[in-house]
């Protein structure tokens, strides 16, 4: 199945950074999500979203 990331502010749930990157597999999205994590700590949520 292949993935976007959707990027909310922590403090407001809204969406902040619209990413169009289509990951073409949950561990290439998780993996892209940790690299974001550590890019910007404490700051945005990240959701994983299931694409057809």
């Amino acid at each position: 199945m292949r993935y976007k990331i959707r990027v909310f502010h922590i403090n407001t749930n809204e969406e902040t950074i619209i990413l169009n990157e289509v990951f073409e597999s949950k561990k290439a999205t998780e993996n892209a999500i940790r690299k974001f994590r550590t890019m910007y700590p404490d700051k945005y949520d990240y959701v994983k979203v299931p694409i057809k």
